[in-house]
């Protein structure tokens, strides 16, 4: 259902892969002069990037680096590209190589490593663009002594060479005949150059020479065994003081249906450090992002008011696990979904409930009665580490060595979000540094344990998913569940409280077997006479919007009191609001039933021979509270004995109830 933005570009399988190289070793091809095999040694050169320190990461047991040749792991780098000299002081490579329109949070420089392995950092940008893919920039710290000449013509069926990284193993040299050329995919603004030189992942960036050892284009990308190249004449044609960045994206949310496409598209000045031209294009389309995102929902079948909210306004969770308002693209309607849920127990009566849309997971942690209510709703590492003891997310070391993780240790970064429900989210991330994502999660307190939102995305990426996230916090629909020390416990955490609680109060008395609460909708007090109120009585509520007197509220549908917790001793109260006529007959027909106080709402008591339980039902509200509302009271209890004493035990529960208009 979701489908992050989507960068509409030529569809080219790109030569680019992050993996661990040797050394490089010159390839020995055939038909090269020494000369030129001299040239390729001295002016190619990898693109690497350094690893990672590892950190916080907790395996449960410890990694065995054997696993892999001594080659890589001992390399202090990863090879992602390639690059060669074409002057004293300036290098070329693929834009896509140096990717300077994504800032990660795990690889901040790159560097170029010649053939005897010592590495030289970037420095500055002299030419660049992202749409023809390539960067001219100079190297700190290094003069070329040799370099190759630009040639821009060329002629069909001519023999060249691609030089590259071919698979982080070193410079390879393989040839092949130009094939021609063909129109970039989009307007046909330029042309790409066409060959049958082989390329390998690795390859990007890297020269495609003829016989002599003239560049007549850049290698970008492989399809169908056709090698194609940016063509060197495009390279001295480009401006030295300015590039246009462009390019164009799709724009979707997981919980809408429809799309927009939008061009990105910003100047910058040249010359320029690499890192300067990268944190402007990144702070750019940070920028952007929002204001696309907040145009996309805009265009949207309009929330809770309009034609659109039919089915919206008439229904609400029915469990503690929460669910997603979403745009049905059947029929543009809001509707809450029906996840499939996958149900784990946890230690000590502990429970994770799980479910995923598309990258997004959806998870309800049932609290380990051993765990402490306030540090498994509030502390980030708890809640990870509750998700990891059950959630199998592994490392892979070469092919054979798998590594569970325990735990991520501290989150790098910890704030809050409120969302438009008033509740109060923590929002946290973790960073994964050997594989340069983050794990990014939305934390709700509840009183028997936390809704999570969580996804994981390479860390270039993470204010993408922090906006789409909290614009799915604010359509998640949950109900807050607990026994009564969760929630005494729950309702001293002021700060996480929300709004549609701030003028609640529940009180519970052991010693007496008694419960009251009190809220702006409605108040009681149960006694013992109803049932014997203990530490395991529970109490369920579910939030809703719904249209009442022309107005959208929000506010709660339903409260349900069990005994204990085997739910067949309890009490519910609910909100019945009159259904809009377009969900047809049998809405209307029940609406109606409950107005008519018909079954089972008509105040008569019931017995059960099968399971021996009874059941009584009846409206609380008189119709002068709002001709759009009724509230009624059903009570189902465990050996209730006689009719006659179910009967007494729903009015008197029926006495205490008062409903606030």
């Amino acid at each position: 259902m979701i489908k992050k933005i989507t960068a509409v570009l030529p569809v080219l399988i790109c030569i680019f892969m992050s993996c661990q190289s040797q050394q490089v070793q010159p390839g020995v091809p055939g038909g090269l002069s020494p000369k030129l095999q001299n040239l390729v040694r001295d002016a190619v050169f990898e693109v690497v990037i350094k690893k990672p320190e590892e950190k916080n990461v907790l395996y449960d047991k410890e990694l065995d680096w054997s696993v892999i040749p001594y080659a890589i792991r001992s390399d202090r780098y990863y090879s992602i590209g390639t690059a060669f000299a074409v002057s004293p002081s300036e290098a070329v490579t693929a834009f896509h190589v140096l990717d300077l329109s994504a800032e990660s949070d795990v690889f901040k420089e790159y560097y170029i490593r010649d053939s005897g392995g010592s590495v030289y950092e970037v420095d500055r940008v002299n030419k660049t663009s992202n749409e023809k893919d390539f960067v001219v920039f100079t190297v700190r710290d290094k003069v070329f002594t040799s370099w190759f000449e630009l040639n821009p013509s060329f002629a069909v069926n001519s023999q060249v060479y691609s030089i590259g990284n071919a698979l982080g193993e070193g410079i390879v040299v393989r040839n092949g005949l130009v094939l021609g050329t063909v129109p970039e995919e989009e307007e046909g603004r330029w042309n790409l150059l066409k060959s049958s030189a082989d390329g390998n992942p690795g390859n990007s960036g890297g020269p495609l020479v003829t016989a002599d050892g003239k560049v007549v284009g850049v290698v970008i990308a492989l399809r169908d065994n056709i090698l194609y190249s940016l063509p060197a004449a495009e390279l001295l044609s480009a401006p030295s003081d300015s590039t246009h960045f462009r390019r164009k994206y799709t724009y979707v949310h997981l919980l809408l249906a429809n799309r927009i496409t939008r061009v990105f598209e910003l100047d910058a000045a040249l010359p320029a450090s690499y890192k300067s031209l990268r944190q402007t294009l990144f702070e750019a389309y940070k920028t952007q992002y929002p204001q696309v995102m907040a145009e996309l929902f805009a265009e949207a079948p309009e929330y809770l008011e309009g034609p659109n909210n039919r089915y919206i306004l008439n229904q609400s969770v029915n469990t503690d696990f929460p669910e997603f308002t979403f745009v049905d693209k059947n029929d543009d309607q809001w509707k809450i979904s029906d996840l499939t849920v996958q149900d784990f127990a946890l230690p000590d009566d502990g429970a994770i409930l799980q479910s995923a849309v598309s990258e997004i997971i959806l998870l309800k942690i049932r609290r380990p009665k051993s765990s402490s209510p306030e540090k498994l709703n509030t502390d980030p590492r708890m809640v990870m580490d509750t998700i990891l003891s059950w959630a199998n997310m592994e490392r892979t070391l070469g092919n054979t060595g798998k590594y569970r993780i325990l735990s991520f240790g501290d989150p790098v970064e910890t704030g809050e979000y409120r969302d438009k429900q008033g509740r109060t989210w923590i929002k946290t991330w973790w960073l994964l540094d050997f594989e340069d994502t983050i794990m990014l999660a939305y934390i709700l307190p509840m009183p028997n344990g936390p809704v999570v939102l969580m996804t994981r995305q390479s860390s270039s990426k993470r204010h993408i998913y922090e906006w789409d996230l909290e614009a799915a916090c604010d359509l998640v629909a949950a109900a807050y569940q607990g026994d009564m020390r969760e929630w005494k416990e729950f309702l001293s955490m002021e700060d996480w409280l929300p709004g549609s609680l701030e003028q609640f109060a529940l009180d519970w008395d052991e010693s007496k077997k008694t419960m009251s609460l009190a809220m702006p909708q409605m108040s009681f007090t149960a006694d013992n006479s109803v049932f014997d109120w203990t530490a395991q009585s529970t109490l369920f509520m579910v939030p809703s919007y719904y249209q009442r007197d022309n107005k959208i509220e929000y506010g709660f549908r339903s409260v349900i009191v069990q005994r204990d917790i085997k739910g067949n001793d309890y009490f519910m109260i609910h909100q019945h609001i009159k259904p809009d006529e377009r969900l047809g007959v049998k809405s209307m027909e029940y609406w109606n039933d409950v107005v008519e106080a018909k079954y089972p709402y008509d105040g008569i008591s019931r017995l059960s021979a099968t399971n021996n339980t009874g059941f009584a039902g009846g409206l609380l509200t008189p119709a002068a509270v709002s001709p759009d509302a009724r509230y009624s009271l059903y009570l189902n209890v465990e050996n209730p004995g006689t009719e006659e004493a179910l009967s007494r035990r729903f009015k008197a529960l029926e006495k205490v109830i008062s409903i606030i208009k």
